[in-house]
């Protein structure tokens, strides 16, 4: 699975932190293959296999953004990260300010649905230019990877435009939806900045989206994506309900995508957690009897370095 000739270059996995520039200020962790071994160590409640600013492996290599859910952070899929860098391929996760778990007062806003994607380009620009990473990295080679809120920001990247005029319906249909319609309070999106306007980025090639939130899509909106794609729904999806969001979106594409489905709930697509985590974040740690976070992810993650593998060739 992990065949691609520059994985013999990644005898290790290195990780560094880069902040972006200009409005979109971010914070991003960058993974990336390293000659250096790797080493195991922990970052608040996340338990890391990567070696921080250790040297970037010989070769130029795929980047992947990798984009979390809403009120998460830039660690919450580091098993996916590694997983991908022990692969050959570098890997930018921002956090997602306005819309992360210390700064999430966008949430439900222009400040999520149109900030998310400008501070993905600004991700994109800010590691191309980075003058110790750019040499390594292929700028024709650009994938994307979501989950949540962050597979809505994967599809705008692809090309898709949202409607969120269908948030608004969704919502007087279904007052009931927490998720999306808070209790049936919420039926509009506030707007906070009248005329922003989404980014017009073509650099993705391909992408995957994790329990995407899509109601905002429609055919019209999904015409724009043409890059390979593959979708991943959760069977028990308690937030972004299937039939709200990822089964209407798989039926209204005009061509086929890749689609899979993983056990468990929404949170199933969240690394395994540490205990530390398990502590303090027991929602999005606790899975449904029977369902084994670790062995979902070593076919999830395997399964994403092969989608990669195919569609972003050397």
């Amino acid at each position: 699975m992990l065949s691609l000739p520059l994985a013999a270059l990644a005898q290790g996995v290195g990780i560094a932190r880069l902040m972006t520039a200009g409005e979109y200020r971010v914070p991003v962790a960058v993974w990336y293959p390293s000659p250096a071994p790797t080493t195991d160590w922990d970052a608040g409640p996340y338990r890391l296999h990567a070696t921080r600013d250790a040297p970037v492996a010989a070769g130029r290599h795929a980047l992947i953004v990798l984009s979390h859910g809403s009120g998460g952070s830039e660690l919450g899929h580091a098993d996916l990260a590694e997983a991908l860098a022990r692969a050959g391929y570098f890997v930018a996760a921002p956090r997602h300010l306005g819309d992360s778990f210390d700064e999430p007062q966008g949430r439900g806003s222009d400040v999520q649905l149109t900030g998310r994607p400008w501070q993905a380009v600004a991700t994109l620009d800010t590691v191309l230019a980075d003058a110790r990473f750019a040499p390594g990295i292929d700028a024709n080679r650009i994938g994307m990877a979501g989950f949540s809120a962050g597979g809505y920001t994967t599809l705008v990247m692809a090309g898709a435009r949202p409607d969120l005029s269908l948030h608004s319906a969704h919502c007087k249909l279904h007052p009931d939806d927490a998720e999306l319609c808070f209790g049936g309070v919420q039926t509009t999106l506030p707007v906070t900045r009248p005329g922003w306007a989404l980014p017009k980025d073509s650099r993705v090639r391909a992408a995957v989206a994790m329990a995407p939130l899509s109601v905002m899509f429609d055919a019209k909106g999904l015409a724009g994506v043409t890059i390979p794609l593959r979708i991943y729904k959760a069977a028990n999806d308690q937030l972004l309900q299937n039939r709200f969001n990822t089964d209407p979106l798989l039926r209204a594409f005009s061509r086929p995508v890749e689609q899979a489905e993983v056990p468990g709930n929404h949170f199933v697509f969240l690394a395994p957690c540490s205990d530390a985590l398990k502590a303090a974040a027991v929602p999005i740690c606790a899975d449904p009897p029977g369902v084994d976070r670790a062995a979902v992810h070593a076919t999830l993650n395997a399964e994403i370095v092969a989608f990669f593998n195919r569609t972003l060739p050397p």
